[in-house]
């Protein structure tokens, strides 16, 4: 809702000297008198048909609750001048009365009942504006259908009345200005009229009175108004952006969907294309060897040699690659399938620090082993144990600088648990980066430097393997003091060994 749009006087703080000048009355009597003043144009301020609809409901809310006790009060009222009023009189204005009722009440169930349209806003508004209307003429008709010359008491009792009603009356139209002025003003009327034609001092006061109690009343009715219309504008906003919020979470919902059955098709796609990528890439790799190897013959160029055992490491890399790439699809696509068998994780340690015992030569890092004794031994895949091995280990020796030391650790935890992995003296990981290194193809800022020293899967795939298993995977880094990845596996998957299997081991 636009600030414009805003009721009158909402939000806006009165000082003392905002009274009107000249009149010698406080602000509140000023605000008051120019508050019934405004009832010429009987128009609402303006706001979004929406809230013009709200607060219409809460108009015909109360109109709508009391379909038996207004006739029964009609009645009552005009059967208490029986004896002084023509008969005919009090049935006829009891009948119009209650016809009034019966439109406005069968009006309002059925405004509460629809589902109304904004743009249908003016014309409700105009329909209970002319009934309301037409309720405050033929209640204030009172003031002459049932006048009695000459009797005081009579006169006094109708009077006073229809001077009540008026409170109880602001009460069911004070949520709409425009109702309320339509029903309150012609039954003041009246009653004035009635004081004047008296023509004396005490009902001419009497009249001053009626006008002050009636701007007193609009006053307040006008702060219970502007409360109520602050709501109504509040709930709308409300209601605005619940429906913006619901509108944005499809869209989003419908996004991630799309985004999920992309991501879907591409795993199955890469899960599906195992044969179909390493196939020429062993023919690749296996011709390469046998040019490199010169078995058919020797080269007529010796760089053909060097260019064959380019396209052997090349292949070998690319096939590599693609089985990392494979293994990550697999496992995001749930087809990721293992055999579950009894793992002596230190045994595999063993033939992994073997297997890549000429890289650490080459890059002159110093393998350690720093195993507990009597571990117990785990159930799990083997081959996905091997492989979360060999990658922790190809990752710390490939980012450890030459004449460091990198240490395999297995060992249990107070809690029972089992963790293994690798801690190595790199130059280690940024903490803004840690979550960053273990989504698939992502790197840190050691990695981003040194380029061509992988493709950022070894984690993600280490990550993968252990939650398939039920695991975690944990890595700790400190810049320029070394990472720390461990997997750690619950006590639940252990068993411990015998004394037998002990002895065999050893």
């Amino acid at each position: 809702m636009a600030w414009e749009d805003a009721p009158r006087n909402v939000g806006v703080t009165r000082r003392a000297s905002d009274s009107t000048p000249g009149k010698g009355l406080g602000p509140r009597w000023a605000a008051a008198i120019a508050g019934f003043g405004a009832a010429r144009r009987l128009r609402p301020a303006r706001m979004s048909p929406e809230s013009r609809i709200a607060q219409l409901r809460a108009l015909a809310e109360p109109q709508s609750s009391i379909p038996i006790a207004f006739p029964l009060m009609t009645a009552a009222f005009a059967c208490s001048f029986a004896a002084e009023v023509d008969w005919w009189r009090l049935a006829a204005w009891t009948s119009l009365m209650t016809a009034i009722h019966l439109i406005a009440y069968f009006n309002a169930i059925k405004f509460l009942s629809s589902d109304i349209d904004p743009a249908d806003a003016e014309r409700w508004s105009r329909r209970f504006e002319t009934q309301s209307l037409a309720f405050g003429i033929a209640f204030s008709s009172t003031l002459y259908l049932f006048w009695v010359p000459g009797d005081v008491v009579y006169q006094t009792y109708l009077i006073a009345g229809v001077t009540v009603a008026l409170a109880p009356v602001t009460l069911v139209t004070i949520a709409y200005f425009p109702v309320l002025y339509r029903t309150v003003i012609p039954i003041g009327i009246a009653v004035a009229i009635r004081f004047a034609i008296y023509g004396d001092l005490f009902h001419f006061m009497a009249m001053i009175v009626l006008g002050l109690f009636m701007t007193l009343l609009v006053h307040l009715a006008s702060v219970v108004n502007d409360a109520m219309l602050r709501a109504i504008n509040l709930q709308t906003d409300k209601n605005a952006l619940i429906e913006q919020l619901f509108r944005a979470k499809r869209e989003s919902d419908v996004a991630r969907a799309r985004a999920e059955e992309a991501n879907r098709a591409k795993s199955s796609f890469l899960a599906n294309m195992s044969h179909e990528l390493r196939t020429p890439l062993n023919a690749i790799i296996g011709f390469s060897e046998v040019m490199a190897s010169e078995i058919f013959g020797g080269h007529a160029k010796p760089i053909y040699k060097e260019y064959s055992n380019d396209i052997n490491r090349s292949g070998q890399h690319l096939l590599g690659l693609i089985n990392d790439i494979l293994d990550l699809s697999r496992i995001e696509a749930g087809r990721f399938e293992i055999v579950e068998e009894e793992v002596d994780i230190v045994h595999l340690a063993h033939d992994c620090q073997r297997l890549l015992e000429i890289r650490a030569q080459a890059q002159r890092v110093t393998v350690l082993e720093d195993f507990q004794t009597d571990l117990p031994i785990l159930t799990a895949d083997a081959r996905a144990m091997r492989q979360t091995w060999i990658n922790l280990l190809t990752n710390a020796i490939k980012f450890s600088p030459p004449n460091t030391t990198v240490t395999m650790i297995a060992r249990l935890d107070p809690s029972g648990d089992l963790r293994f992995g690798v801690h190595d003296r790199g130059p280690g990981i940024a903490e803004s980066e840690i979550d960053k290194v273990m989504e698939a193809f992502a790197q840190g800022a050691a990695g981003i430097a040194q380029p061509g020293k992988g493709s950022g899967l070894g984690l993600s795939i280490v990550k993968g393997l252990l939650a398939i298993h039920g695991g975690s995977f944990e890595l700790k880094s400190t810049l320029g003091e070394g990472t720390q990845a461990e997997a750690v596996f619950p006590a639940a998957r252990l068993r411990r060994p015998t004394v037998q299997e002990r002895r065999v081991s050893a």
